[in-house]
């Protein structure tokens, strides 16, 4: 704990104590950050609301006692996190070199799977940003324009919430498990502004609609790449069952060498070594995305 923390006063009001929080957070995934701040706010905000009568600094002050200082919690959300993360982390060790190796490596299946569902989920993604944006600008002139607009931005801040789930589970990367607290913001005018001026709204809504054409290459590189490599080590053993070529190169000195054992035995290494290539792939674009999903999806 640095000293600087340290010998901070105690807070007095709910913007101190989230400020010392903040700060004693520093360095830590930006959404286990934004986790601990909408836990902490949301708690005393409640405890304000249910002793309204008492001064703010009091209910601060004794909620500080019962539960400890910001950098307290801070440590707390330090720890569960290191035990959370050495259990997703079980037996392993140093990460592995080697060209094969991959073939041990869950973020390289985890990609996988992320690049399967990817078309279709990013299909629904840009649908739901296209058909909200239109129809919330043509709903504005009716009645009905501003409980829409807020519903659809609602939605678009559940579906990051749900998106970070997917990208935690499959990609390996920590993301948000509730969302950000907007216990501060009262009446429905003030909440539409703050969801307007929110960066991750409209950061969110990118997201959503980059991840159609994100979806097209990630599908069509697991699908071609897992359907090529297995034709090519099946291909010898469905060609010596019918007896005849099943796979034509378009060359006629290819297609021949390709029907002698040592084409075949040539075309089933080919198979297995671009197995590997795609799952080499598969985990370097999984890292990239899973970046690119925190630094859109979650709250700094």
């Amino acid at each position: 704990m640095s000293p600087m923390i340290s010998a901070q006063a105690a807070p007095r009001t709910v913007d101190d104590y989230l400020r010392q929080l903040r700060a004693a957070l520093d360095g830590a995934p930006p959404a286990l950050i934004q986790d601990a701040l909408g836990d902490a706010e949301d708690y005393l905000r409640e405890e304000i609301t249910l002793d309204a009568y008492k001064p703010e600094s009091e209910i601060v002050a004794r909620v500080t006692r019962v539960f400890g200082r910001p950098e307290d919690v801070a440590s707390e959300y330090r720890a569960v996190e290191q035990r959370f993360e050495r259990r997703q982390n079980n037996g392993e060790r140093r990460p592995r070199r080697g060209f094969f190796s991959v073939a041990l490596d869950p973020r390289a299946y985890g990609g996988m799977l992320y690049g399967l569902i990817a078309l279709p989920v990013g299909i629904l993604y840009f649908t739901w940003v296209v058909a909200g944006l239109s129809l919330s600008a043509g709903f504005a002139i009716l009645i009905i324009g501003v409980p829409f607009t807020l519903l659809f931005i609602a939605s678009v801040r559940i579906i990051a919430l749900m998106e970070g789930r997917i990208v935690e589970m499959l990609l390996g990367k920590r993301m948000p498990r509730r969302l950000p607290s907007d216990e501060t913001i009262t009446g429905l005018w003030p909440r539409i502004g703050a969801m307007l001026q929110d960066r991750r709204t409209w950061s969110t809504m990118f997201y959503m609609v980059l991840q159609l054409p994100l979806g097209v290459a990630y599908f069509a590189i697991t699908v071609t790449g897992l359907a090529l490599s297995l034709s090519l080590v099946v291909a010898p053993f469905a060609e010596a069952v019918v007896g005849r070529n099943l796979i034509q190169f378009g060359n006629s000195a290819i297609d021949r060498f390709s029907a002698t054992p040592l084409g075949m035995g040539v075309m089933m290494i080919a198979g297995f070594v671009l197995f590997f290539l795609v799952l080499h792939l598969m985990r370097g674009l999984t890292i990239l995305h899973a970046r690119y999903a925190e630094a859109t999806l979650v709250k700094t």
